[in-house]
């Protein structure tokens, strides 16, 4: 029997060129591909990859307008136009933010899968308004789709308690490669840092990823280790702007990079990496940070304890931050940690499994 036909929307695109939703879409696509599924990914015009096929997997790609506000709303509707006139069997969403489009897909008659990701709606950039319309897509999700993936077993929880779903959501994580050789550390050099001499934060600098607590808290720490901060430092915001106020010279703001062997070669080399996601879900960072064998001090919450399998270190506020640094710097890091990090990715994060799981899931989709 043939494999089911699959969609792919709400990513803007593959190859990956931006972040975590592509990154997912490039990996399962390209894997299921192999097995025999026939996987479609409708891609931004942004894209620099124009071509109809990559690795086997055909894509759409859709023109945008240049009006900013109009890009994303253009973009979700034309892919899902062009998706239902595929008559795919499954047309599988990564997000909620187009839910007002779901109804759609299932008048059709498409099975519609939704990954959940994880609580936008907590985010603190935005406002009363936005938070509201969010919080409606995610019930609007909740109620209209097939099935649900949530890429941890808190946020199937969540769905569950909230929306009495649990029958129709699956729970499959979000992967990452192992890095267990070391990249080299030549590259540091461009950061005027050495292994083992710096720690490092790798986020979107915003008040959920508590930046400004483990800054607080380093400050007062009496490491003279550096800290690098990865993350847009010239989004103008007055968090950022807060950010940028600190001043001590062991702090280093770098902004934003993309290049995959420079972050792996910083997160490899690092003393230790610190974790301050708090709006849950399978954070991909901190299964990069793993993957590399870090050492994680990371936010005291359900879905960090969750990820790391208790493998890490949490704190509460920057109190905890200067405590746990300088605990770390008394005592070296704990014998086995970076092993055990890996081998929680390992078992549980390896795209090869996550690939197989939704294989099996969607094997019999017709």
């Amino acid at each position: 029997m043939a494999k089911p036909r699959i969609a792919i929307l709400g990513s803007r695109g593959i190859p990956a060129q931006f972040g975590g939703f592509e990154t997912f879409a490039e990996e399962l696509s390209t894997r299921l591909v192999e097995t025999g599924f026939d996987i479609t990914v409708f891609c931004h015009g942004s894209q620099t990859y124009k071509e109809p096929l990559y690795k086997g997997v055909r894509l759409v790609h859709i023109n945008t307008p240049s009006i900013k506000g109009m890009r994303t709303v253009w973009f979700d509707t034309m892919s899902l136009l062009r998706a239902l006139l595929g008559h795919y069997d499954v047309i599988y969403w990564v997000g909620y933010n187009a839910a007002f489009l779901f109804p759609f897909v299932r008048l059709s008659g498409a099975n519609l899968w939704v990954n959940m990701d994880g609580l936008g709606w907590k985010r603190a950039k935005w406002n009363r308004s936005a938070r509201l319309y969010l919080r409606a897509m995610e019930w609007l999700a909740a109620k209209v789709a097939t099935g649900l993936i949530a890429d941890s077993d808190r946020i199937a929880d969540y769905l569950e308690s909230t929306y009495g779903v649990r029958d129709k959501t699956k729970m499959i994580p979000y992967g990452a490669y192992l890095v267990e050789s070391s990249p080299g550390s030549e590259i540091l050099n461009d950061f005027s840092v050495k292994p083992d001499d710096y720690y490092l934060i790798v986020c979107r600098l915003e008040p959920e990823n508590h930046v400004l607590e483990i800054l607080q808290g380093f400050v007062s720490s009496n490491t003279t280790k550096k800290l690098i901060v990865v993350g847009d430092r010239n989004s103008g915001t007055a968090y950022v702007c807060r950010l940028l106020d600190a001043q001590d010279e062991r702090i280093r703001f770098v902004g934003t990079i993309f290049d995959e062997a420079t972050l792996t070669t910083l997160r490899y080399h690092c003393a230790a990496y610190l974790h301050g996601h708090s709006v849950g879900g399978t954070n991909p960072s901190l299964l990069e940070a793993m993957a590399c064998g870090n050492f994680v001090i990371a936010h005291d919450n359900v879905f960090n304890r969750e990820v790391t399998n208790e493998q890490a270190w949490f704190f509460r506020g920057a109190t905890d931050i200067a405590d746990l640094i300088g605990t770390l710097e008394r005592e070296g890091t704990p014998e086995g940690a970076s092993e055990r990090s890996r081998d929680v990715v390992r078992q549980t994060y390896s795209w090869s499994r996550i690939a197989g799981l939704y294989d099996s899931m969607w094997d019999d989709v017709t």
